[in-house]
């Protein structure tokens, strides 16, 4: 049951008086807007809708494409050119599988010869960045 507070119904009350309404009328008046309060309550039922904050799920670089050991151009990307070490995921924006493969492409590459343990190619240096990493130059 819908019930007003004490202080609200007096001041209705006041602004019903003040207009020209009678005692019975305002009677009349608070409980029929009771009743429209309780079925607009009833009514008021949430909509079912998309978030709209969701953002767009963000794609791997590398899901459509193969991760050979002896691609040793792409390979260098996910490493670090000073270091050698092999960049993580929050860096390379990869997903787990293709992080994985990268990981083990890289470390095949590096035991069968095909690149340097230590630091990356110099010949790879000036290619376009595949992932958001900024090197110092």
């Amino acid at each position: 049951m819908f019930a007003l507070n004490v202080t609200s119904s007096r001041v209705f009350l006041l602004a019903l008086s003040r207009h020209g309404a009678t005692p019975n009328t305002a009677g009349w008046c608070l409980r029929s807007v009771a009743t429209i309060q309780q079925e607009v309550k009833i009514n008021d039922m949430p909509i079912k809708m998309e978030n709209p904050f969701k953002q767009p799920q963000k794609g791997c670089i590398l899901c459509n494409v193969s991760v050979d050991y002896k691609n040793v151009q792409l390979l260098s990307q996910f490493i670090s050119p000073h270091t050698g070490r092999i960049y993580g995921r929050h860096i390379t924006g990869l997903c787990g599988r293709k992080q994985r493969e990268v990981t083990k492409a890289i470390k095949r590459a590096r035991s069968m010869g095909f690149m340097s343990i230590t630091l990356k190619d110099p010949q790879f240096m000036k290619d376009p960045n595949v992932c958001s990493i900024r090197h110092l130059d």
